[in-house]
């Protein structure tokens, strides 16, 4: 489908599409349930950023799932989340030893520590994923090994579960030490700015990964969706691209990605649950139905022209000041102005 180049007015055409209108028969959950897992000590703005972004573009559950830590954090931020302290990282699982009476040399000990996540973190954490349309993992993630490990669990979890996934920060930082933890797996999204390209690339022996051409082979290499964020957003599946030309701001502040895997996570539960569900009248008459690449690729779409005008309108009320934050105060404005109400 998206062989050729459209204008941007028909990819706002096509993208309107799978968003579900308001309507007073819908019930609580229909129009989006989402996790974003990520967030542990040093890191709780970029889980809430990417969850208070998909919860205010309209998805009607958002879950965080992050490290104990993080957990008070986080629900200080905005009562408007559900937060779950499920993961552990090392500190934990050694406290863990020292209350039982484990040998603390089998500590860095891999086979003991995913005996651990699996009996202390995955029950809780797939009780999320059985409730949910959409998944962002990453964000605010932190490198701790036990919390990698963790996340290699979960997206084995997510994949036995065909969700649509996006991958970006910590999980991309993985995928670029471990590459099969998501190839072959066409639901997943990869978001990646120029570095954790370059990293993801070179993973995958891909020579040329300043050539925008090779973003083609990467999604050949995994069989995923790739976004390559830029001046210019690049949005890839196989042969297929579409681009995200909106101008954005000038003001280059960190969390703007995390907004982003937000809001493509909106756009993504819309797709796969209701457009695909045909919960309004318009999704039955749609012709013709969209196929989940061009779900996936729609998403991005959306998610990366509302991250950019949301951005540029917060640049250019506040400048050189300008915060995520202030990015997320114009994320329904721009909405209303890209796809009407």
């Amino acid at each position: 489908m998206f062989s050729r180049l459209y204008t941007k007015s028909e990819l706002i055409k096509l993208t309107k599409q799978i968003i579900p209108p308001l309507l007073p028969s819908y019930y609580k959950g229909q129009c989006g349930k989402i996790a974003i897992i990520g967030g542990c000590e040093d890191y709780t703005g970029a889980p809430f950023f990417s969850a208070h972004a998909a919860a205010t573009l309209g998805c009607d559950l958002t879950h965080v799932i992050c490290e104990r830590s993080a957990a008070t954090v986080i629900k200080s931020y905005s009562p408007d989340l559900m937060v779950h302290p499920y993961l552990k990282d090392s500190n934990a699982l050694e406290q863990y030893m020292i209350t039982t009476g484990k040998k603390l040399d089998r500590l860095n000990e891999r086979s003991f520590q995913a005996e651990y996540v699996k009996e202390k973190v995955m029950p809780k954490v797939i009780t999320i994923l059985d409730r949910i349309q959409a998944v962002v993992v990453g964000p605010g993630f932190g490198r701790d090994p036990v919390m990698l490990l963790t996340l290699e669990f979960i997206l084995d979890e997510i994949k036995a579960r065909h969700l649509p996934v996006i991958l970006d920060a910590d999980a991309l930082y993985l995928v670029s030490q471990k590459p099969n933890v998501i190839r072959g797996y066409s639901n997943a999204i990869l978001t990646p700015n120029i570095v954790e390209y370059r990293r993801i690339c070179k993973a995958v022996n891909i020579k040329d990964a300043d050539n925008t051409k090779e973003v083609h082979l990467l999604s050949k290499a995994m069989n995923v969706t790739v976004l390559q964020k830029g001046n210019k957003d690049l949005i890839v599946c196989g042969d297929d691209e579409i681009v995200n030309d909106e101008a954005g701001s000038c003001k280059r502040v960190g969390g703007q990605g995390d907004s982003l895997t937000g809001l493509i996570s909106t756009f993504l539960a819309w797709g796969y649950s209701a457009y695909k569900d045909k919960i309004w009248p318009e999704a039955k008459r749609s012709t013709p139905q969209f196929t989940n690449e061009q779900i996936r690729m729609l998403a991005c779409y959306g998610g990366a022209l509302l991250t950019k005008k949301s951005a540029g309108k917060a640049f250019t009320k506040y400048g050189r000041s300008m915060q995520t934050s202030d990015l997320h105060k114009y994320i329904l404005e721009s909405y209303n102005e890209v796809f009407g109400i």
